[in-house]
């Protein structure tokens, strides 16, 4: 097996990133061009669920109109992007991206559920306006109608490819759902591991996976490069994670949040390792009211230290992954799209 930490300059991650002034905006740039279409086609078809019941259907509606465009298309875009990168046409992607963005959302509204999320990107959550029970039926209802839509606009496709992508789904589904059990099992856990929590990254990876599989599907692929296009997904994934793990870290409410109600941030379970500084992050984080100030303080004690560099050398072993998964493409400009999504995740960190 290759060893990835030794092949980094090779693969020149840093290089790239250097001649990328803004490399986050210009992935912002090709996620919006890649994903808009597949997000436009979800809010149609989240308001064209007026036959729900009322306070559902005004939640759903208040998701549509409030919270959806507040995030990026990332998943419709992966989508896109690994069906063309197979020489594939985009537009098979469209519909087939909404029903999958149906499903995931209703993921994150039952995820919001779970960790008693009320605010996200500035924004309160469906829980955080109306309330667990409503929360719940309105992530029901999403991913019923997801899987349905995805049952339907696979009936254009031969046989093969449908039983693919429903399978594919399905297993995609359920691997989230273990992922959910297993974060909530360990975070009542005192002594949680580093090793612990990655685990449950990579099994929330499979989002991202799965949208790249599909892709190559969707683009005739052969079963070895939808595999390659899988691998791809899910570095990205664990890539795309860990940067929020290091987000989390230094933005107080979110850190706030994640100690009250979630696991630890990454970055945290590996600096708990170094016994000299172990105590005084313990001392901290355990304050039920953390402030801006004690945050500065975690970042100064932990970011330097040799554990969290050994994070961040894993880090790059996830996005040298991704690269390597998708040398085949020929499509040098998917390619170059492809290198700018999973490098991004890099940037500033």
């Amino acid at each position: 097996m290759a060893d990835l930490k030794k092949e980094i300059p090779k693969l020149n991650i840093m290089h790239s990133m250097n001649n990328q002034p803004d490399l986050m905006q210009t992935f912002k740039e090709i996620v919006g061009e890649n994903g808009i279409a597949a997000v436009k086609k979800v809010h149609e078809q989240i308001l064209g669920l007026k036959h729900t019941d009322g306070v559902i259907y005004s939640a759903l509606e208040y998701f549509a109109e409030t919270i959806l465009h507040s995030g990026l298309p990332v998943f419709p875009a992966l989508l896109s992007l690994s069906c063309e990168a197979v020489g594939g046409k985009t537009e098979k992607t469209t519909s087939i991206g909404a029903a999958l963005t149906l499903v995931a959302i209703a993921a994150d509204v039952h995820d919001d559920i779970i960790d008693e999320s009320i605010v996200k990107y500035g924004k309160k959550t469906i829980v955080g306006q109306f309330g667990r029970d409503v929360a719940l039926l309105a992530g029901d209802a999403l991913i019923l109608h997801g899987l349905v839509l995805l049952n339907r606009e696979c009936e254009s496709l031969s046989k093969q490819q449908k039983e693919a992508i429903m399978g594919m789904t399905s297993d995609a589904v359920l691997e989230i759902s273990n992922a959910e059990i297993s974060e909530t099992v360990l975070r009542k856990k005192h002594d949680l591991t580093p090793e612990e929590y990655f685990e449950i990254i990579r099994q929330k990876a499979v989002v991202s996976e799965v949208h790249c599989k599909i892709g190559g599907v969707l683009g005739n692929a052969d079963p070895a490069t939808v595999d390659a296009l899988g691998r791809y997904g899910q570095a990205f994934g664990v890539a795309s994670t860990i940067r929020d793990e290091f987000i989390d870290l230094i933005e107080q409410p979110e850190l706030l949040s994640r100690m009250t109600h979630e696991c630890p941030p990454l970055p945290i379970l590996y600096a708990l390792r170094n016994k000299n500084i172990r105590p005084k992050v313990e001392k901290l984080i355990a304050n039920s009211r953390i402030t801006e100030k004690m945050v500065n303080e975690i970042v100064n004690l932990i970011l330097d230290s040799a554990e969290v560099q050994e994070l961040r050398k894993d880090f790059i072993v996830e996005i040298n992954r991704g690269l390597q998964a998708i040398a085949f493409v020929k499509n040098e400009t998917v390619a170059e799209n492809l290198r700018i999504m999973i490098t991004a995740m890099g940037e500033g960190l």
